[in-house]
């Protein structure tokens, strides 16, 4: 396909990105042969025909995933409140983060979009040989709803950054499809996926596990977290409420990044280092919070910035090589009930989720934890703002500030330097569908 990927391969060069670094995601990964460069590198039919074929290109979906971690953060930190640039950050980063002279060529540009259609490719790759291969019912179950499940992630970060994207991926000049058309493909296939697994059993999923499933992930609260962080974004508030309420908030799943891989933001902020928290972040937290300090390394100075004027910390999450990322937090899932109550003017329920997050000082599982005092609100707007600001220190880095921006509105957050990327530069040039302005 020339439109959606000829970008991907341009796009993956820029770090080593190979499925050979990422075959130490799987928790099995000696339990079959996954000696591939690249999980596309043989043809799909050959692929889909073979068993170890398609468990390679699961497990190969999961690093395509894990590595474009940064590319999805570096966008969504610099154009919000999150992240400055170093002295050493690219131009492209600098216009990221003043929204000047801005240009659709650039790779911060096209790199989300190629990185999601990689991963959507293996997906579906995944999903029309998973059928084929002689798995049994167990392998065959996890591994459809695996792959329904990142194929969602990776629409999900896609309709995060741009305005619209193409869902069908598999013919020529694929149509750009609205926001709501690509929400409803993602709570499609998160229902599904959800669907595949609901009456399989623990057991009866240990082979998936012990070949495919990544260290550290736990599907089932993943499939779950993302139906209610897509459900809140979609608007339905109940479904939301109902998809959180199912999350065993003493588990993460995670995306693990065992030696020689190293996590990218790790890369992006320390061996590159192009980026930094922002100071502004710590600043202008409440007196108390302890949020800031697990984000950032709050008690040294930290690096030159360019522009001049911005005043930077170094990042203390994803500062050593093999640290994880949460796919999800667990107050993530209370202030989502928080925000849909809140919607739906069941305020007294909101208020006492809000103060669960301020309030809380320990926590089973690594996650920042506020350390405050209990609020008293009245009114829904008064809520809403606190959401906000809790969704700002809770959320920090993980992707998820410039939709709140969208939702609440700049007086609760702030105003992004770009609405929304623009469609990259190549794919307008090779895909005639593409209505690029």
């Amino acid at each position: 396909m020339p439109h959606i990927y000829s970008i991907i391969s341009g796009a993956l060069t820029r770090r080593s990105k190979a499925a050979g670094l990422v075959v130490a995601l799987a928790a099995g990964a000696t339990a079959c042969s996954l000696e591939l460069t690249n999980p596309n590198a043989p043809t799909e039919q050959a692929v889909v025909t073979d068993l170890n074929g398609l468990v390679a290109v699961a497990v190969g979906m999961q690093g395509q995933f894990a590595q474009a971690i940064d590319d999805y953060m570096v966008t969504n930190s610099l154009v919000t409140d999150e992240w400055g640039t170093q002295t050493k950050a690219l131009i492209s980063y600098q216009s990221l983060l003043t929204g000047e002279n801005f240009d659709p060529s650039y790779l911060v540009v096209s790199a989300p979009w190629a990185a999601s259609y990689s991963v959507i490719k293996s997906a579906n790759t995944v999903l029309t040989g998973a059928g084929n291969v002689g798995m049994g019912p167990g392998l065959l179950a996890g591994t459809n709803s695996l792959a329904k499940l990142f194929k969602a992630m990776a629409f999900g970060m896609l309709i995060q950054q741009y305005d619209q994207v193409p869902v069908v991926v598999t013919t020529e000049g694929s149509v750009p499809q609205p926001r709501a058309v690509v929400m409803d493909t993602i709570l499609t296939l998160l229902e599904s996926a959800r669907s595949d697994i609901a009456n399989v059993s623990d057991p009866d999923l240990t082979g998936f596990r012990s070949r495919e499933l990544g260290t550290g992930l736990d599907l089932r609260n993943t499939i779950d977290a993302m139906l209610a962080r897509y459900y809140l974004i979609a608007g339905r508030y109940n479904d939301a409420i109902a998809a959180a309420n199912r999350v065993n908030l003493g588990v993460l799943s995670v995306l693990s990044y065992p030696a020689p891989t190293r996590n990218p933001i790790e890369n992006l902020a320390f061996q590159l280092a192009y980026v930094a928290g922002l100071k502004s972040f710590a600043d202008a937290a409440e007196a108390g919070d302890r949020r800031p300090s697990y984000w950032l390394n709050t008690s040294i100075a930290g690096p030159k910035g360019n522009p001049p004027d911005t005043t930077l910390l170094f990042l203390r999450k994803y500062s050593t090589p093999q640290e994880t990322f949460p796919l999800y937090l667990p107050d993530e899932m209370k202030l989502i009930k928080a925000e849909a109550y809140a919607r739906t003017n069941q305020l007294s329920q909101a208020l006492a989720l809000v103060n669960e997050v301020r309030t809380q000082t320990s926590s089973p599982v690594d996650e920042p934890v506020a350390g405050l005092p209990p609020v008293v609100l009245v009114t829904q707007g008064q809520i809403l703002a606190e959401i906000a600001k809790q969704r700002r220190y809770e959320l920090y880095e993980q992707g998820l500030r410039w939709e709140d921006t969208r939702r609440f509105g700049p007086a609760l957050t702030t105003t992004p330097t770009v609405p929304f990327l623009p469609i990259p530069t190549q794919e307008c040039n090779t895909n005639p569908s593409n209505p690029c302005g």
